[in-house]
């Protein structure tokens, strides 16, 4: 059986007819699917308690980008340059990371991910990088297509994402003015840009908790490297095991020729426990 990953989904408006509704880019859904896992949309709901029926039913969460996090999360006042906040979703998404690592259910984080899993694990951000990180790369590139890369990425030596990832350095897209500042409880920064912000994170106490700043949803298809970190994490939750990354970057090839997991190790389900 595949495996269920839980998205979470942001408030939104309906072109045209401007309804309020719950969605999020199809790029996440896509990324899922295509290194075989089964995406779920989690919409926000009133009563954070009725989750308790469908997380447990989850393998694996991926925590996608979207708005700042509110600085109020991690002890600080908001800056003028900090962006647009939900505090709904804050508080809908801290709860799914929170119950997620406490589970060691296997967990990615991708722009507003990487940061709100820092958050959750203790750390901070830095709101607003122009203003608070002098010298930094221009990183907010709406301007461009969002698959547009540009910059390197710079893998840590001997990091497991390194593993995942079976490279040093590879080429990304950038869509954030923000970061991780401090990193929180157990977190490794595992990837940084050339001016030093982080890009990469981990957190090797855990099964599978990893995150990147860039956006690999939007050039998976065009970046093996991306490919090869939905795969791991698709592997992370098909199993209660521990992968061996190396050989996500060895299949990665036989994964792309082919998306179908039927016959692989049944998934232990944590609610069968």
């Amino acid at each position: 059986m595949r495996p269920l990953i839980g998205i979470p989904c942001h408030s939104g408006f309906r072109e045209g007819s401007g309804r309020p509704i719950y969605c999020n880019n199809r790029v996440y859904v896509h990324a899922i699917e295509h290194a075989g896992g089964v995406p779920i949309l989690i919409p926000i709901l009133s009563d954070l308690s009725m989750f308790d029926t469908l997380l447990p039913r989850l393998d694996g969460l991926l925590l996608p980008g979207g708005l700042d996090v509110h600085p109020s999360r991690y002890g600080e006042e908001p800056d003028p340059q900090l962006g647009d906040v939900t505090l709904e979703l804050d508080e809908m998404e801290l709860m799914l990371a929170h119950w997620a690592l406490d589970e060691d259910m296997p967990v990615i984080g991708i722009c507003r991910g990487i940061q709100l899993l820092n958050v959750a694990l203790g750390g901070t951000l830095y709101q607003d990088l122009p203003t608070q990180y002098p010298g930094s790369l221009k990183h907010m590139n709406i301007h461009l297509p969002r698959s547009q890369v540009v910059h390197k990425v710079y893998v840590e030596a001997g990091s497991r994402m390194e593993k995942v990832l079976g490279v040093r350095e590879f080429w990304a897209n950038s869509l954030h003015h923000q970061a991780v500042k401090v990193a929180g409880r157990g977190v490794r920064v595992s990837g940084h840009t050339e001016d030093g912000v982080a890009e990469l994170l981990e957190a090797p106490d855990y099964r599978f908790v990893m995150a990147m700043q860039c956006h690999p949803e939007e050039i998976y298809l065009q970046e093996p490297v991306c490919a090869r970190f939905f795969a791991a994490f698709v592997r992370a939750c098909s199993t209660d095991v521990e992968d061996d990354e190396e050989d996500v970057v060895s299949e990665h090839s036989q994964m792309i020729r082919s998306l179908s997991w039927v016959g692989r190790r049944p998934i232990n389900r944590r609610w069968a426990r």
